[in-house]
């Protein structure tokens, strides 16, 4: 093609129209997953053993029940003993609230389908636990409450 004002015009166009696409696409909560938390706790979310704890089991249908659990664990972090699936974890798992909240949605919304839930996690759900104050210690006395432990 040859260097012309519309030619150079034309494709002015073309990659703004490219960049405004890939700044509207959603989060990829599957990718997300895959490069922040698969490390520790596995692709499928099953856990490592004396590591992380397996993010599907029993205790996610209570968890699951509370709509800002798991907003609340990926802004702020949960540290200090937990009990999964029968095992005892004393560890601490960082906060992401780095990421922007429609990034985590998505990653809490591929968490939910790893542990067979089926409600999307909005961005209004993260910006809800981004809005209140929180620790990780104050994520697991949470926790703690929703299973009555």
């Amino acid at each position: 093609m040859p260097f012309t004002l519309e030619a150079t015009c034309g494709r002015l166009v073309a990659i703004g129209l490219l960049a405004a696409g890939a700044a509207s696409a959603q989060p990829d909560g599957a990718a997300l997953f895959t490069q922040h938390c698969a490390a520790c706790h596995q692709a499928n979310g099953s856990g490592t053993v004396g590591l992380a704890p397996a993010l599907q089991g029993e205790h996610w249908a209570k968890l699951g029940g509370d709509r800002g659990y798991l907003p609340m664990v990926l802004v702020h972090g949960l540290s200090g003993p937990i009990r999964v699936n029968g095992q005892t974890f004393v560890g601490s798992m960082p906060a992401f609230g780095q990421l922007d909240d429609a990034a985590l949605a998505a990653l809490a919304t591929h968490l939910r389908r790893l542990q067979g839930g089926a409600e999307n996690v909005t961005a209004a759900d993260v910006k809800a636990a981004r809005d209140q104050a929180g620790s990780p210690p104050q994520t697991r006395q949470r926790r703690t409450q929703i299973l009555g432990q």
